[in-house]
């Protein structure tokens, strides 16, 4: 594509519109240095609201896919770079990934994007937001959200994990061992899979006409010392609960420490249940029970769709994928238990 001049009448009438001069639109059109950060924001979002949907930058697109996460952690961030890195390596591409910093330097990640200007992104529980969003449509960039923190539009692209079922199978693993007593270690307020989970909790215990009271639910972040806390203070209580769902693996591992510390052994005097499937869960003592969540099918998926979107194909633009309860060793069984100390009584007796 030829570079836009300062001559470009469409270049002029926006440089008008914004009171700058047009070399300074024709900086920003081809990527070109010298513009102010605030200035350059300006003229990319009057080039998206006058819908200059095409590439605007004419150096060429690199070979590369883009995944954006807020922060890397083993609560599903390393599966999907080491998935993402898999696919994209097939498809003959490379995997950079940018850190939003809890999206303290959002702004910085985009403009770094649109200077490395990728063949996609993908973002993983990250958020760019309506403008960044108008600001890669204006280049071309097609953007994958994989287990998006908010709510998509059908413009977009986006692969969900089916979090509500994952929820409601965690609790009915619980239900159906006995457990009544259960406390929740919840994800994020305003994360939407953190809520679908809590609510497919709350929706298995009303299947059987229980309820989830608010004093059993601690509000965690899926990173560790929140959970670790959380934990805490669910366990110190004079009547504890039995189990503990967790949001995600990573609070599972803090909620083992939490119990150990007082004296209790997972598996055995508490029954825990993660949500993710990531390591270490299945290296745990005992191994972690918990909802798996398909990493690799989900970064194959959101490459797939990247490169359909360059090559202009028709594909299902909105994913929901399956959920599955991966039983292992951290679920006490409390019906079983009960009868064998009933049978045990009963043997005495007739002694």
């Amino acid at each position: 594509m030829a570079r836009q001049e300062p001559g470009n009448p469409r270049v002029g009438a926006i440089a008008e519109q914004l009171g700058i001069s047009a070399s300074t639109v024709s900086k920003v059109i081809n990527g070109r240095p010298g513009v102010a950060a605030k200035t350059r924001r300006r003229v990319e979002k009057a080039l998206a609201d006058e819908g200059y949907a095409h590439p605007l930058v004419s150096t060429k697109i690199a070979q590369t896919i883009e995944l954006v996460v807020d922060y890397i952690a083993n609560n599903g961030t390393i599966e999907m770079i080491r998935y993402a890195s898999k696919w994209a390596l097939d498809a003959g591409l490379a995997l950079t990934v940018t850190q939003t910093d809890h999206q303290r330097r959002a702004e910085e990640c985009l403009r770094g994007i649109i200077d490395r200007n990728p063949l996609g992104v993908i973002t993983q529980m990250s958020s760019i937001d309506q403008e960044g969003k108008n600001v890669l449509k204006a280049r071309g960039i097609p953007l994958v959200a994989v287990d998006p923190v908010d709510l998509v539009s059908d413009e977009d692209m986006s692969i969900t994990l089916d979090n509500w079922t994952g929820g409601y199978q965690a609790a009915k693993c619980l239900l159906d061992a006995g457990h009544r007593c259960i406390g929740v270690i919840a994800g994020p307020a305003n994360v939407q899979s953190a809520q679908a989970r809590l609510a497919g909790y709350r929706a298995a215990l009303a299947a059987i006409g229980a309820t989830l009271p608010s004093n059993m639910v601690q509000q965690g972040d899926y990173l560790p010392d929140r959970g670790y806390q959380a934990a805490c203070d669910l366990l110190d209580r004079d009547h504890r609960p039995s189990a503990i769902l967790a949001c995600n693996d990573l609070t599972a591992v803090n909620i083992y420490r939490a119990a150990r510390e007082r004296g209790l052994e997972p598996g055995q005097d508490l029954s825990v249940v993660g949500f993710d499937n990531v390591y270490p869960s299945s290296y745990l003592m005992p191994a972690l029970t918990t909802v798996d969540q398909p990493f690799d099918l989900m970064a194959r998926m959101a490459v797939g769709m990247i490169l359909d979107a360059r090559q202009g194909k028709e594909f299902q633009r909105h994913v929901v994928m399956p959920t599955r309860l991966v039983s292992r060793h951290s679920v006490v069984n409390l019906t079983r238990a009960r009868r064998l100390r009933s049978e045990d009584r009963v043997q005495e007796s007739a002694q």
